[in-house]
């Protein structure tokens, strides 16, 4: 039996060897064999020097193969590009920095015991040392996520072990911009949660900046649920609702034979209802230009250079920039 192991990397050269040595300990002492793929996502450090000495240290147990993708497509194009080379009968997507315990793999080899569970994830007991604001943004996010979607996907993490039936139905989707955590969840299979305690990052230190974090919060809640578009109209409602009430009571002033200073009401009308309609036109805005990706229907990565395993007869390394995958192709 064939496991693929999936990692996408970027910028992660310091601290390959150390996920190497802890990988190998615990693969080679497992029943199965392995197939690694590194997915090197336009590093601009020595990551891929790394990975391709990591290809000479394979065994039959465990094979390693890396791909280069041209330039830095994002981790959600990294891990699609190594679902598509993965050929197990079960494929797990892992973090490299070692905040994903790869002492946890054997026990989701055997939650997962050949498909009668789809889908093992792992999911955090606790978020690592983290600022009173980061950690009230996250959850924020999660609850926000959860109730627009109507998918529940709380702490989650990437790493995941998906049978070889879910790894086909993601790879079949049609969607150029992926969000792992949310299809993985929309797709409906069996899944096993399994606790962990994310250690401290030990080398490096993370890429993820408060901009990155919030466009992928904007994206993934958009290409997720109209719920932010349909808020539109309800709060259009409450406007209709508020205007007929101002209206209602300034003709009862007219009669009543008083009036009252407008000019602060007029202003503040003016500026809360330019305000809901800029924010509003920025709302549609933004799925536009979901859509306007989607259309163009460009590949989700491009793959510059692939190296096979040392140790197999048909090792090969390719520098063709015509090797290119999309994340609808299979």
């Amino acid at each position: 039996m064939l496991i693929s192991l999936i990692i996408p990397i970027y910028n992660e050269q310091p601290g390959l060897a150390q996920l190497w040595q802890t990988l190998a300990e615990i693969l080679n002492n497992c029943e199965q064999k392995f197939e690694v793929i590194l997915v090197d996502d336009g590093s601009t450090d020595k990551s891929w020097q790394s990975i391709t000495a990591l290809t000479h240290t394979d065994s039959d147990a465990v094979r390693v193969y890396g791909l280069r993708l041209s330039r830095n497509f994002g981790k959600e194009a990294a891990i699609l590009a190594g679902l598509h080379q993965a050929s197990g009968n079960a494929a797990i997507v892992m973090d490299a920095d070692l905040q994903h315990p790869p002492s946890m793999i054997p026990q989701m080899l055997s939650i997962w015991d050949n498909g009668k569970v789809e889908i093992v994830e792992a999911v955090k007991r606790r978020r690592q040392n983290e600022s009173l604001l980061h950690r009230f943004s996250a959850k924020l996010y999660y609850r926000t996520f959860n109730l627009s979607s109507g998918l529940n996907i709380g702490d989650s993490s990437d790493f995941k072990l998906l049978d070889r039936r879910v790894v086909d139905q993601y790879i079949a989707l049609p969607e150029v911009g992926r969000y792992f955590r949310g299809l993985t969840a929309w797709l409906g299979f069996h899944a096993v949660a399994m606790e962990f305690d994310p250690p401290q990052r030990q080398i490096g230190r993370s890429r993820w900046s408060i901009g990155k974090l919030l466009d992928l919060a904007r994206s993934s809640i958009i290409s997720f649920s109209s719920l932010p578009l349909r808020s539109l109209t309800w709060l259009g409602g409450l406007g209709v609702l508020f205007s007929i009430g101002f209206t209602l009571q300034t003709l009862w002033y007219k009669w009543q034979g008083f009036a009252e200073e407008g000019f602060p009401t007029v202003i503040l009308l003016i500026l809360g209802m330019g305000s809901m309609t800029l924010l509003g036109l920025g709302l549609i805005g933004e799925y536009i230009a979901e859509i306007y990706w989607e259309v163009k229907h460009r590949p989700s990565y491009i793959i510059s250079q692939s190296i096979a395993p040392s140790c197999s007869s048909n090792q090969e390394e390719s520098d063709s920039h015509d090797q290119i995958k999309s994340g609808h192709s299979t």
